[in-house]
């Protein structure tokens, strides 16, 4: 098992926990778990939600990059990353730097750009979702958004809010919704009295790697 994918050289300094180590290193997480070569997945046991754990590369220029230092990526070499959603709705991120590189090969158009942005990457909405307001029930309808991105595509996430609720929870496609990582979300015989006074929002990232952006809320009234 090796932690090198890349085409790295002997003459490339690497500092594994104060060492030289250039050979295979086997990657352990904090609870003493192996951590194998590629995406994994985990459970619960850290109190997080299951989440894929990722194993990404970052070069000296993508550590200076506010989309990756937001998601704790901040300094040159290998580390393993995961993102999740709490039980409040946020998206959280947890970074753990596995080696660092003296001098970082530069590392671009690789297949972990969503999380290690090459580059600076933006994104900004145009149009927010909107109210239904007197709405008819059951309700058929859709909350929308305009978005765009500086570099890379969007990526979607749709979150609903109870009418008495204080956290997001993200909505999956099945039941009355379809479309939940789109920039449309629609809802389809959604009945007053499950879902009068709902609040829908929509998490976007991109896969370039972007800050990511949410929505205002728009919310859903019954006549």
């Amino acid at each position: 098992m090796s932690l090198y994918s890349r085409a790295e050289t002997n003459a490339q300094s690497l500092t594994v926990l104060n060492t030289t180590e250039k050979n295979s290193v086997d990657k352990y997480d904090w609870d003493d778990t192996l951590i194998v070569d590629g995406d994994s997945t985990v459970a619960g046991a850290q109190g997080y939600a299951t989440a894929a754990r990722k194993t990404v590369f970052i070069d000296a220029v993508e550590a200076t990059l506010a989309e990756n230092r937001e998601r704790g990526l901040t300094a040159p070499g290998w580390w393993e990353y995961m993102t999740y959603t709490d039980a409040a709705g946020q998206t959280r991120h947890k970074a753990q730097h596995l080696v660092g590189f003296k001098y970082a090969p530069a590392n671009t158009a690789d297949l972990d750009d969503a999380v290690a942005a090459d580059v600076a990457s933006a994104i900004s909405i145009s149009v927010q979702p909107a109210a239904v307001t007197g709405a008819a029930t059951p309700y058929t309808g859709t909350f929308a958004v305009t978005a765009s991105a500086t570099t890379g595509s969007l990526v979607y996430r749709w979150q609903r809010q109870t009418a008495t609720g204080t956290t997001w929870s993200n909505i999956t496609n099945g039941g009355v919704f379809s479309g939940a990582t789109t920039a449309t979300l629609t809802l389809t015989a959604a009945a007053k009295a499950t879902y009068d006074g709902y609040k829908f929002r929509v998490k976007i990232t991109s896969s370039a790697g972007a800050e990511e952006v949410i929505s205002n809320s728009a919310s859903i009234t019954y006549a």
